[in-house]
């Protein structure tokens, strides 16, 4: 699976195993914090392999009682199983960014697993009743001889058809499934859970006094956006389409870098 997925892991691969489970990480080094890291990371019962950008690091430090460390030496894998180990299965709730991750509890021999709210970072997922496994990609899961290649009819025609699909957990593979935005999975002893943790409430508005006030909310939220997208120990990039959107994003960027 990890050679399959070697392309997303430039900065080199690790694997951890014990009895019937193993899990494994193709690392790509973006955040200053990230320059030790490494993945899966093993603390007492809990081993992690993580696809993530964690925005709310600062919130998220003294929340965990980590405000003693330097913040250099916590990468956001550590922020995960920080977030795991105090808040449990909600953890999910409290990390904003965009992420996909797999945590084997050992004392508890459950695998836990969630991503991000609006499905920024891939997860792709087989399981069958002795088996279970999961990758950032369907090439990946498709090494494993357990996986069948058989077709899904039904969603190719609508891949093909162009309808909207990632609110879905179906895939093209009748055998392998998505974990759809803002829900985590569990597999334990008792079986498989799916569960939806997060959903935009189309009742909820925000009331203010003029265009002004709501142009300035705007550009609060969209600079804080861009904001945590820039921190990154290499030279950042924009690729621009000729739209509003890429332009809007490549002239924040250029403000907030040059503050």
């Amino acid at each position: 699976m990890l050679a399959a997925l070697a392309h997303r892991g430039p900065d080199g691969s690790h694997t951890w195993c014990s009895g019937p489970v193993a899990m494994g990480h193709a690392m790509l080094r973006t955040t200053p914090e990230s320059a030790r890291e490494r993945m899966p990371l093993v603390q007492d019962e809990l081993i992690l392999t993580a696809d993530a950008r964690i925005d709310n690091r600062d919130e998220l430090i003294p929340l965990l009682g980590l405000a003693d460390r330097p913040a250099g030496q916590l990468p956001d894998s550590a922020l995960i199983l920080a977030a795991y180990q105090k808040w449990g299965e909600t953890c999910p709730e409290y990390l904003l960014g965009d992420f996909a991750f797999a945590l084997w509890d050992r004392r508890r021999q459950t695998l836990f697993c969630a991503r991000d709210h609006m499905g920024v970072r891939p997860f792709y997922y087989h399981a069958a009743p002795a088996f279970f496994a999961c990758a950032s990609e369907i090439k990946g899961l498709l090494t494993l001889p357990a996986v069948s290649r058989e077709p899904n009819a039904v969603r190719v025609a609508e891949f093909l058809a162009l309808l909207e699909s990632e609110g879905k957990d179906e895939t093209c593979y009748q055998a392998i499934r998505r974990l759809p935005p803002g829900h985590w999975l569990r597999v334990a002893p008792a079986g498989l859970t799916v569960r939806r943790y997060w959903a935009l409430d189309p009742e909820r508005t925000i009331v203010m006094r003029s265009d002004a006030e709501y142009a300035a909310a705007f550009q609060a939220i969209f600079a804080e956006a861009v904001r945590c997208r820039l921190r990154t120990e290499h030279a950042v990039g924009s690729i621009l389409s000729g739209g509003l959107d890429s332009a809007c994003v490549t002239v924040m960027a250029l403000s907030l870098i040059h503050i």
